[in-house]
C-alpha cells in the first residue's frame, strides 16, 4: 500500500481512447477529480463530461509556451519541457497545482495533452499510479477527424494516415515515459465495453491494491459504462487497416499485449515514425486553426 499524497493516480491516453469513460469510473471509484467548477464541462462529444481539470490545463499552456506559437510537434518540446522542472518558478506552480487536490485523499488527473509532459511531471510527482487505455488506431483516428474538423472540410478532406501518425507519436511518448513505473495497469477500451463488470472489478481492484480502498462501488463504476455511446467502432481489425503503417500495427500489437503484461519491455527503435512526421502534424494542426479561424469569422 503506498501513500496516496505521494502517488496521484494519472490516467493516460492518446485522444479519444476511452480516457474519459477511464476518468468516471476512477472517480466512481472513490478519487478526487477536482472541484465541479474547475472541470471540463460536458458536450456532445463527452456528454458524460471530461473529467480534466481546467487549472491543470492552464499550466501546461504555460509550460508549452503555447502563446509563442510553439507546438508540441516540434523537435525539441520534450527537451524543453524537461528542462522546465527545474526551473523554480515552474516548479512552485505545479507543486501548488498538486497541493490543491492532496485535500481530498486520494485524487487523479485525465488530460491526453499530459502526454506531452510526462518528462516535466515525471520529475514533480514522482512515481505515479499509471491507468493507460488503449483503443484500436483507426477507430481513435476516425472519431478525432470528427471532433478537430472544420464543418468546411468535413466532406472534402481525410486525415486519417495523418491521424494514425499521431497516434503513434503520442502511444510511443506515453510508453516511453512509464516504462520505468512501479504502478501501471492498461486497460483496452473494447474489453470496457464488451464486459463492464469484469473491467470494473479489475480497476477497483487494481486501485485497492495500491491504495487500500477496500468497499468499491462496483455497480456505480459498470454504470459509468454506457455503451451506446461507443460511436466509433469501424469494426476492421487493425492489422487490416490499408492506412496503417507495419510500425504502427506492430506498435497497437504490443500496447495489446501490454494489458495482460504490463512487464513486457518496450523497445521505442522497433517502432520508427517516418521521416518529417513532425512537420505533418504541425502542418496539420496550423490548417485546421486556419480552418477554424475562418469558419468562425464567417458565422460573425
Amino acid at each position: 500500500m503506498i501513500n496516496s499524497e505521494n502517488h496521484p493516480i494519472i490516467v493516460l491516453g492518446v485522444e479519444r481512447s476511452g480516457t474519459s469513460v477511464v476518468a468516471e469510473m476512477v472517480h466512481r471509484w472513490g478519487a478526487y477529480a477536482g472541484p465541479s467548477e474547475k472541470l471540463h464541462q460536458a458536450d456532445a462529444h463527452a456528454p458524460k463530461g471530461y473529467w480534466e481539470f481546467l487549472p491543470l490545463w492552464d499550466l501546461l499552456a504555460e509550460l508549452g509556451d503555447f502563446d509563442t506559437g510553439a507546438t508540441w510537434w516540434d523537435s525539441d518540446f520534450q527537451h524543453r519541457i524537461a528542462k522546465k522542472a527545474a526551473d523554480p518558478t515552474s516548479r512552485k506552480k505545479a507543486i501548488e497545482l498538486m497541493a490543491e487536490m492532496h485535500k481530498e485523499g486520494p485524487w487523479f488527473w485525465k488530460d491526453p495533452a499530459l502526454s506531452h509532459f510526462l518528462p516535466f511531471w515525471k520529475q514533480i510527482w514522482g512515481d505515479a499510479i499509471y491507468i493507460i487505455t488503449v483503443r484500436n488506431p483507426l477507430d481513435i483516428a476516425v472519431s478525432w477527424q470528427k471532433f478537430i474538423m472544420p464543418s468546411n472540410l468535413k466532406a472534402c478532406i481525410s486525415f486519417v494516415a495523418m491521424n494514425l501518425l499521431r497516434w503513434q507519436h503520442i502511444m510511443m511518448q506515453i510508453l516511453q515515459h512509464t516504462e520505468d513505473a512501479q504502478h501501471r495497469l492498461f486497460f483496452g477500451y473494447e474489453d470496457i465495453m464488451h464486459n463492464r463488470r469484469a473491467q470494473a472489478e479489475r480497476l477497483a481492484c487494481f486501485l485497492n491494491s495500491k491504495l487500500g480502498k477496500r468497499v468499491s462501488p462496483i455497480q456505480e463504476m459498470v454504470d459509468a459504462v454506457e455503451p451506446q455511446l461507443w460511436r466509433n467502432n469501424c469494426g476492421i481489425p487493425f492489422e487490416q487497416v490499408p492506412e496503417a503503417t507495419s510500425e504502427q500495427k506492430a506498435l497497437y500489437a504490443f500496447a495489446k499485449r501490454k494489458i495482460d503484461n504490463p512487464l513486457e519491455l518496450f523497445d521505442i527503435a522497433k517502432y520508427p515514425l517516418p521521416p518529417g512526421y513532425l512537420e505533418f502534424l504541425n502542418v496539420q494542426e496550423a490548417l485546421l486553426k486556419a480552418c477554424h479561424e475562418l469558419e468562425a469569422s464567417a458565422n460573425i
